[in-house]
């Protein structure tokens, strides 16, 4: 019930009411009303919103997260692409659910959020705890639209840092020489793929995606305006990894005689497939995710070298770019990263590295 009172010539209301949650007494005061009228008019509007909003919660009380994230993840996420749907779907039935979904919705704790987060850092990379963060909060943000929370209590959590995965998943200059020669000694489409990586840094499925009509030999470029993986062909998450990028010469040299190769292997096989996609085995099917991770590690073997993935071949075009003299702005839009800040971000060792260099140039050129 609304109680009101006059302050000088002005009235101001003031409702006590009980937050169904936490089960503690709040206060909501309002006052330069002209009338005492004019201030119950908006008091009774406020006490309809409590009331209302109240009954809500309390019908969610009882509600589990784990049903709430799985009618969230039904219902509302319709109009995403289906890669996207894919990871949330994972994302939320193998760890959101499996650790969170016995808590009731309305009473699980910021605490209790917080150490399921630390205990993410155990098994994922900073950018999947992100990333599950992101999915759990979005589906609480839908949950306060809808008036089931009063408010966002997960919001402001804390993410810890783990060891840069990019100081393991590259290959220094020399090691680059040794992969490389291995590959050459390798069939000529697990040669041309590997090469494709290292000399443009695109993504996994950036690179499956591409046909022919991406890539102009004559200017020396290459366009990236979509990614492949099982779900089918789409296109990128965001506006910046669409790009075109300059190539060597080396590169193109490389990719005449592997348009070369795809003709002889042609004739050489019965049974061809026509696929619409430049990366393909002999017989002229598409290579897939798997085949990429399979010919790096198949390469890999040949060698003494420590293991990385066909992420760690674009961790390597970024560090190679940055000691030859590249500035970050430059490699930024080149990967296709969303801003140079995250660049920096990721490259933050070699960044730091090089800063150090340029200060010793600069000494060295004022002493003189």
């Amino acid at each position: 019930m609304a109680s009101f009172r006059k302050r000088g010539d002005k009235w101001e209301y003031r409702i006590i009411y009980r937050d169904p949650v936490t089960e503690k007494y709040k206060e909501k005061t309002k006052g330069g009303f002209r009338t005492k009228k004019e201030a119950s008019v908006e008091a009774a509007d406020i006490e309809e919103k409590i009331y209302l909003g109240q009954t809500t919660i309390v019908k969610s009380r009882d509600t589990l997260v784990k049903s709430w994230l799985t009618e969230w993840l039904e219902v509302y996420n319709e109009s995403i692409n289906a890669k996207t749907r894919t990871y949330r779907k994972h994302y939320i039935n193998d760890i959101l659910i499996p650790e969170l979904g016995g808590y009731r919705l309305a009473t699980i704790t910021k605490t209790q959020y917080q150490r399921f987060i630390n205990g993410l850092t155990k098994k994922y990379k900073k950018r999947t705890i992100q990333s599950i963060h992101s999915i759990f909060c979005t589906a609480m943000n839908k949950a306060v639209e809808l008036e089931m929370l009063p408010f966002n209590k997960f919001q402001n959590v804390s993410i810890a840092k783990k060891d840069d995965v990019v100081k393991t998943n590259y290959l220094t200059k020399d090691e680059v020489s040794i992969f490389m020669d291995a590959a050459a000694t390798s069939p000529f489409h697990h040669f041309i793929m590997v090469s494709l990586l290292l000399r443009t840094g695109m993504r996994k499925g950036e690179m499956l995606a591409l046909t022919w009509d991406d890539i102009d030999l004559v200017h020396k470029r290459i366009k990236i305006t979509k990614s492949r993986d099982k779900s089918g062909c789409h296109p990128p998450k965001t506006a910046s990894s669409i790009r075109t990028i300059a190539i060597d010469d080396t590169l193109i040299d490389q990719l005449k005689q592997y348009q070369t190769w795809q003709k002889k292997e042609r004739l050489k096989h019965k049974i061809c497939f026509d696929s619409e996609y430049m990366l393909t085995i002999p017989n002229g099917r598409e290579m897939g995710e798997y085949g990429v991770n399979k010919v790096i590690n198949m390469i890999l073997a040949k060698t003494n070298l420590h293991h990385i993935t066909p992420h760690g071949l674009r961790h390597t075009h970024a560090i190679m770019l940055l000691e030859s003299g590249a500035d970050i702005k430059s490699v930024s839009v080149r990967l296709g990263h969303s801003s140079v800040e995250f660049t920096a971000d990721v490259y933050v060792h070699f960044t730091k590295n090089l800063e150090n260099e340029l200060v010793s140039n600069l000494e060295a050129y004022l002493g003189k």
